[in-house]
């Protein structure tokens, strides 16, 4: 997993008493965005995530895929097995 990005609080609060706010209130918003950012980070995916999702999504689909196919095979097999078995009941039997 990629590593996560920090959020720089003092940078923020430098930038919030830049534009005129107090450094109590500064340091509080700069606290609750932090807090939301840390708090969401479990809802954001990074390349890495999505990579192995897709990995792991082709992985499945082959699966399934190779087990249909597998089941295919079986009820084709079996379909086979009962047109041989019918053709040689009907060939010993007088028309």
């Amino acid at each position: 997993m990629a590593a996560a990005a920090t959020f720089d609080t003092l940078a923020t609060t430098r930038a919030l008493e830049a534009a005129g706010v107090e450094r109590k209130q500064a340091e509080a918003h700069a606290e609750a965005l932090a807090s939301a950012v840390r708090e969401s980070r479990g809802g954001v995916a990074a390349k890495s995530d999505l990579d192995t999702g897709l990995a792991n999504l082709r992985a499945d689909l082959y699966r399934a895929m190779w087990i249909q196919a597998g089941a295919i095979v079986a009820a084709l097999t079996a379909i086979a097995g009962i047109a041989i078995a019918l053709t040689g009941l009907f060939a010993g039997s007088p028309a």
